[in-house]
């Protein structure tokens, strides 16, 4: 044994009130994790509830991006600089910092729209300049716009939540595993949701099941190739640190895993075996994420050098 990645997982399980269950663990499902852009699904909820979306006339595309961890392909660089248009703001704007492309490596050239989060952020300057924030103050946590967001994480998880500061500047939130696992749930099966709420959840999720690749991007995804792999039954979003989310619309279920040290070696199999164990997942969707669910190691030869157990 050369490595080991501890973590924990929770599988829920709603009722027809909403409240929700822990149906199948490892680990400490209660564990207190930052959820990441795992949450990002539930971040974008007050982008539809304070009719944002509505008076930006954001696409479906454009919703799927606010929740995206993208890989600043072209066709994401081109929605992020059609959100900001639409609110006549500029790249500067962003608050996520610049990075490189997915693709260009750390010597490429460095911009905000590159940024993997800089839908959700050009989402969140929409939303705050509809509620009367300036631009400069959107990620401020008591501005409108994250007052709203940390109302709608906290009512959806049913989760007490500690904020910090993410990785791409906005505002994270610390809460169980458990909690995470039901936010999802509730997102993906919004039955007992008020109808306003309902509607929002609906349309996010069926945003990004029709627009996978704005999620994550074209190649080397699981998060969209999960979602292309089930038709849209199933929605899936990757976070930092080891962090996975997966919902099946309408039938209350959801997966969140933590990995410890964050590593996401192994994960993504795990996460396969779940799914399929709970019937979330067929054998014949696994075919096409077979890629995902192999534990082989191999070296640059392509020689076996180990397995993942």
């Amino acid at each position: 044994m050369e490595s080991t990645h501890r973590g924990a997982w929770a599988v829920v399980q709603l009722d027809e009130s909403g409240s929700s269950t822990v149906i199948d663990s490892q680990g400490d499902p209660d564990q207190p994790i930052f959820a990441r852009s795992a949450m990002k699904g539930l971040q974008a909820l007050p982008l539809l509830e304070t009719g944002a979306a509505e008076a930006f006339g954001l696409s479906d595309a454009e919703i799927a991006l606010a929740c995206a961890s993208h890989s600043a392909e072209p066709q994401h660089v081109r929605l992020v600089q059609q959100m900001l248009a639409r609110g006549n703001l500029a790249e500067e704007h962003l608050g996520c910092g610049p990075t490189t492309a997915w693709d260009s490596g750390p010597a490429g050239p460095r911009r905000r729209v590159f940024h993997c989060c800089s839908g959700k952020h050009a989402s969140m300057l929409l939303a705050a300049q509809h509620l009367g924030d300036a631009p400069a103050n959107y990620l401020h946590t008591e501005s409108c716009e994250q007052q709203a967001v940390f109302g709608a994480v906290a009512d959806m998880t049913g989760a007490e939540l500690f904020g910090a500061i993410d990785g791409c500047s906005a505002p994270t939130f610390l809460m169980p595993l458990s909690g995470l696992a039901t936010g999802i749930a509730r997102l993906c099966t919004p039955a007992s949701l008020s109808p306003e709420r309902a509607a929002a959840c609906e349309r996010i999720t069926n945003a990004a099941v029709t627009n996978p690749e704005m999620i994550g991007g074209s190649r080397g995804r699981s998060d969209t190739d999960l979602m292309k792999a089930t038709s849209g039954r199933i929605f899936a979003k990757l976070g930092a640190e080891g962090v996975f989310v997966v919902g099946e619309h309408r039938t209350g279920k959801a997966l969140a895993i933590n990995i410890d040290d964050g590593s996401p070696r192994g994960f993504h199999a795990l996460c396969l075996e779940i799914l399929h164990r709970h019937q979330m997942l067929s054998a014949a969707e696994l075919v096409p994420l077979a890629s995902w669910a192999d534990r082989t190691i191999r070296n640059a030869e392509g020689t076996v050098t180990g397995r993942i157990v």
